[in-house]
């Protein structure tokens, strides 16, 4: 009857309080097709409540439920390793600041369970990851191999979970390795065979990453599992079905998943769907590494388009929960009749959904979902933080913190750079990126006209102390990746091109070396004129040095692939760590480059008539 370890169930049947089951919520049954005149996507219960102890549907059982089977869903997406990360966070409009840290989501997570057996006297929860649980990932995780980001996973129990791009990073058999507690590799540093390898005792659901070889998952992973839950003396089956997202070829190297295919996520939903149904199983959750996000009341993504997908394609098909991920942002609706959640990212947030199951149906009677913030102890000193795992990731940062903890470079305010971008693109952070990625080159003898990055690979705002101070940890978290950096030989026109398609891939890119002014909104836009820094006009037709890193090179998404490569560099972790440390040693400060270097047109002129026009309309 239980979906928790054995360890789990004995404390929380200790924190037991007999209840009794009492009237309560209205039947929130979940929303119907568009077929019924309700509309495709709508709103979910609002979030209003900082904590599932607040939500006064969580408070007592709902009395037209009595004889079905009360379930419970916890849920995060994105983790990425982010031990103790703290931050900001927008959930329903509401600004949340100071949010985050494992240890602190584990708390939160043993609460919203114990609330749950309270009420339900029912031990059917399930905690759940939607993917990408490491990669871009701060030091304390990354130069440990991601292993104390496992051991935090297995501490807060977590019993499913499915594939993000990021398990891919260096490569699937890595992850695995960290997953089940295998040895590293002989090759691997000497800190990383020291620490403690364990399985994280978490199932790994992926339907639709098949390999080519012979359309099996990789590593024994299932397609779907199924889990029986019971109460009042009767029991009910829940499918469970993993998706990795198609867009995987844009978001790794072709070396990391040239041996596997990603199938259509609507096509591999709608597949598994019937065959659960066939199985007896009528009660379906997802857990998807695709994106959904949901702002004043409207939710948009590829989530939505995939649920969209899956009801025209099985209409009939029995998902009622959606767990997305992928995009880092809130997400909570009702797509036809399932409701999808998202939770934002690194620790910052985790949904608690809570339901029944109709044991005669098998089906779900009504679901509610809620995504909470994970607030610190200074905002929420009731809650406390959860010791166990708190020494897991103080236990990862004594190990790392000889490097992390040194000093390489004096920042010019003790303000933090920022990362985010602002309307046209520019993101400070990541202008100081390339900016060190130019010196680099030129400070090698291998000097580049620009240097160009993907906004997505800059991962951080850069942390400064007190002091000013600029730390080896502060600088990592912001090139996590260990990209290596190229230089390749671009014609002018072959430039303009790809500055383009930034926009019509939805791939944002920050430039150093060379401005742009530019016309139109979102996929329409346009570059109308470049110049190099000092104003130079670019020239279509000669050849320029840029450098990019190797992600960009191999990935057909930004326009760089086929272009010659000149030279090369490190990794773009070192790079921008060695940046640092050369301003550092000749007596300069590290501050926020100014914001000048993309300029939307001001006036009427047409396009035709201005330096790079003609322009190629690069390929969707």
């Amino acid at each position: 009857m239980g979906a928790t370890s054995h360890g789990l169930q004995k404390a929380l049947l200790s924190l037991l309080v007999p209840l009794m089951v009492t009237g309560g919520l209205g039947n929130l049954t979940t929303a119907h097709a568009a077929t019924t005149g309700v509309p495709i996507t709508a709103p979910a219960q609002p979030d209003k409540y900082r904590t599932a102890l607040s939500e006064p549907g969580f408070q007592t059982a709902q009395r037209q439920y009595r004889r079905d089977i009360p379930v419970q869903f916890l849920g995060i997406n994105d983790l990425h390793g982010g031990l103790d990360n703290t931050g900001m966070a927008w959930i329903n409009n509401v600004k949340y600041d100071g949010v985050g840290h494992v240890s602190r989501l584990a708390a939160y997570l043993n609460q919203a369970q114990r609330q749950f057996l309270r009420v339900h006297h029912s031990l059917n929860t399930f905690r759940l990851q939607a993917g990408d649980m490491v990669g871009a990932s701060p030091a304390n995780s990354s130069l440990l191999a991601h292993e104390p980001t496992m051991h935090a996973l297995r501490a807060m129990h977590f019993q499913l979970g499915t594939l993000g791009n990021h398990e891919f990073d260096r490569g699937l058999g890595e992850f695995n390795r960290i997953l089940t507690g295998g040895s590293p590799g002989a090759d691997a540093d000497s800190v990383v065979k020291r620490y403690p390898h364990r399985a994280t005792r978490m199932q790994e659901v992926v339907s639709n990453v098949v390999r080519k070889s012979d359309g099996k998952q990789p590593y024994g992973y299932q397609p779907y599992v199924i889990r029986t839950v019971r109460a009042h003396g009767r029991s009910a089956k829940i499918g469970f079905i993993g998706i990795e997202t198609t867009d995987l070829p844009n978001l790794t190297y072709p070396r990391n998943y040239k041996d596997y295919r990603v199938l259509d996520e609507a096509e591999t939903i709608a597949k598994y769907d019937k065959l659960l149904n066939k199985k007896g199983v009528k009660a379906v959750v997802v857990m998807a590494h695709t994106g959904a996000g949901t702002w004043k009341g409207k939710t948009s993504g590829d989530a939505v388009n995939i649920l969209q997908k899956v009801n025209r394609i099985d209409p009939d098909n029995n998902v009622g929960l959606y767990l997305a991920a992928h995009s880092h942002q809130y997400a909570n609706a009702v797509v036809g009749k399932t409701r999808i959640v998202q939770a934002l990212s690194s620790s910052r947030a985790y949904d608690d959904t809570q339901g029944y199951i109709n044991p005669r149906t098998g089906k779900f009677s009504t679901l509610e979902t809620h995504v909470y913030p994970v607030l610190s102890a200074q905002d929420d000193p009731l809650t406390k933080t959860n010791r166990r795992v708190d020494r897991i990731v103080r236990d990862a940062n004594r190990r790392v913190a000889g490097k992390i903890n040194a000093v390489i470079g004096t920042a010019a305010t003790t303000a933090a750079i920022d990362q985010t971008s602002d309307q046209n693109g520019e993101s400070p952070i990541g202008e100081l990126v390339v900016d060190g990625q130019l010196y680099e080159a030129k400070r090698k003898g291998q000097p580049a006209d620009f240097a160009l990055t993907n906004t997505g690979g800059v991962r951080s705002k850069l942390v400064v102390d007190g002091q000013k101070h600029i730390t080896w940890g502060a600088a990592q978290a912001v090139q996590p990746f260990g990209n290596v950096l190229q230089i390749i030989e671009m014609t002018g026109q072959q430039v303009v091109d790809a500055l383009n398609k930034q926009y019509s891939a939805k791939g944002a890119l920050q430039v150093a070396g060379l401005r742009y002014t530019y016309t139109g909104k979102g996929q329409q836009t346009r570059v109308v004129r470049v110049t190099k820094t000092d104003g130079t006009p670019l020239d279509l037709q000669a050849k320029y040095r840029v450098v990019i890193n190797d992600f960009l090179h191999t990935n057909a998404k930004y326009g760089f692939v086929g272009t010659p490569v000149v030279g090369s560099l490190a990794s773009d972790t070192d790079v921008f760590v060695q940046y640092i440390q050369d301003m550092q040693a000749a007596g300069k400060t590290i501050a926020a480059p100014k914001a000048d270097r993309k300029t939307p047109q001001s006036d009427a002129t047409p396009v035709t008539s201005l330096t790079v026009a003609p322009v190629t309309t690069p390929a969707a």
